[in-house]
C-alpha cells in the first residue's frame, strides 16, 4: 500500500511557498488599499484643517499625488 503525503502550507515544500506567496501578496494588496483611500481622504482636507493637524498643504499635495504603490 502506498501513502501519499500532502504538504499543504509545510514551507520548504511547493505548497508552503505558494501559501507564503498567496499570505504575502494579500497582505500587499492590503496596504495598496489603505495607502490609496487614506491619499484620498489627505485631498478632502481644507487647508485650515491640514494646519490643525499641524500639517503643511504642500506636504499633503505631494503625498495625495504619489501612487498607491509607492510608500
Amino acid at each position: 500500500m502506498a501513502y501519499t503525503t500532502l504538504n499543504h502550507g509545510i514551507p520548504g515544500t511547493a505548497a508552503g511557498r505558494s501559501g507564503t506567496f498567496l499570505a504575502r501578496l494579500t497582505a500587499t494588496l492590503h496596504v495598496w488599499h489603505r495607502r490609496a483611500r487614506d491619499r484620498s481622504e489627505l485631498t478632502r482636507l481644507t487647508t485650515r484643517d491640514a494646519r490643525d493637524l499641524g500639517l503643511d498643504p504642500g506636504v499633503i499635495s505631494y503625498e495625495a499625488n504619489k501612487p498607491f504603490w509607492r510608500a
